[in-house]
């Protein structure tokens, strides 16, 4: 410990040195000094057993402590620590409390969009009108609302851990503006498109389709059920496949047991005769038998080319190849919709898809009623089954007209 001109009896000048690291990975050296009395040890916590000013001895041991502090220090604390390496160190620290999906997507999206573009960026040069443009190119690219909303977020959480280091003082993502120019799709389908889609498909297929349209249930939900799930008039909703792995369901609303309409009960029932007969058997397992299908395979290979045959609504591009925008979300939004058009009263709908009502009144006071709800699943099975016996007459009355090629 060098001693600095003539200080006081009892103050020592201490100098040792501080390693920051680059944005290029390289590092660079730093002089720290500092003068250290009393105060300076009683402040840091040391416990001095005499009266008067501080030895050589225990202004040494102050020093040793101001170098673990130095070495402790994460990269966050650098002057100039970069914005990729905070972001780095968010997801470190978070990573452990989100769940496996969570976990993928959300570190997709900062390791894509924002460590991808903003990486080498020192934090304390990161400006609100930079942030703010960063954002306006994703609105000008028609991104999802969602997709912004996880952007601002995740600007907003990483430059606060920034604040909680004392790299910067205030947060420049805290007001910024993403509002996105993209519509949100409310696709769902008519009674006659339900009747069309249900038309192509058949067996296991023709099943999952009228599960998803006339129950609403989410695709981790139909892929999760299994046969002891399926009871007199009565599907159990306990489990969900998410990742390839049993989790439990969406939200606590979304457990629960739903009502089977008749004709429904007994496709189920004969469909149960040809799968498994063990009480845990997949509802609908894949080829390897031991595990349930995946939701973006039955997607790929049933539900997309079922709507294409059905012509339910597909498109044609410019280079002549159809596509379809029916999917899971599409079907649960239909259900959703044909269902909420017999069940007048909206707490009905709200059971019959398991959601969590925000309207304190209707989740408190008001209760569906079984009676009812069954009711309303019943009509709606009806008109689905005339739309589909009315399909299949105009193609048996159509047929006999059909020139041959």
């Amino acid at each position: 410990m060098p001693k600095r001109g003539k200080l006081a009896r009892g103050r020592w000048w201490a100098r040792w040195r501080i390693y920051f690291r680059q944005a290029d990975g390289s590092e660079t050296a730093k002089r720290a000094e500092k003068i250290i009395d009393r105060s300076v040890a009683e402040q840091m916590g040391f416990a001095l057993d005499y009266a008067g000013p501080l030895t050589k001895t225990d202004a040494r041991k102050v020093l040793e402590a101001l170098i673990r502090e130095s070495n402790a220090m994460p990269v966050a604390f650098t002057a100039r620590t970069t914005f990729g390496e905070l972001a780095a160190e968010y997801i470190e620290l978070n990573k452990p409390n989100w769940e496996s999906s969570t976990s993928r997507v959300n570190t997709q999206i900062i390791e894509d969009h924002l460590i991808g573009r903003l990486s080498g960026r020192p934090v304390r040069e990161v400006s609100e009108s930079e942030l703010q443009h960063f954002i306006n190119e994703y609105i000008e690219k028609q991104s999802s609302r969602s997709l912004l909303a996880k952007l601002g977020m995740f600007l907003r959480a990483i430059l606060n851990v920034g604040i909680d280091r004392g790299l910067i003082e205030r947060n420049p993502a805290r007001k910024l503006k993403a509002k996105s120019r993209k519509r949100a799709c409310n696709l769902s389908h008519t009674p006659d498109e339900c009747a069309a889609l249900l038309g192509a498909v058949s067996g296991r297929d023709h099943v999952a389709v009228r599960l998803l349209v006339q129950l609403g249930l989410r695709s981790e939900e139909l892929f999760a059920l299994r046969r002891n799930d399926v009871r007199a008039a009565e599907l159990v909703i306990d489990e969900a496949i998410v990742e390839g792995k049993c989790k439990d369901p969406k939200t606590l609303t979304s457990a629960g047991v739903m009502y089977l309409p008749p004709n429904l009960e007994l496709e189920l029932k004969h469909y149960l005769e040809t799968i498994d007969t063990a009480p845990d058997a997949w509802l609908f397992p894949s080829t390897r038998k031991y595990s349930p299908m995946r939701p973006a395979n039955f997607l790929r290979r049933a539900l997309k080319p079922a709507a294409i045959g059905a012509g339910v609504a597909t498109s044609t591009d410019a280079k002549g190849i159809t596509t379809t925008a029916v999917n899971f979300q599409s079907l649960r939004r239909t259900s959703a919709t044909l269902f909420g058009a017999r069940a007048k009263d909206p707490k009905l709908n709200q059971a019959h898809m398991r959601h969590a009502d925000p309207h304190v009144t209707l989740k408190h006071y008001q209760q569906a009623i079984p009676a009812e709800v069954k009711a309303a699943a019943i009509a709606l099975e009806a008109e689905l089954l005339d739309e589909q016996r009315k399909l299949e007459e105009k193609l048996r009355a159509e047929a006999p007209n059909a020139r041959p090629n």
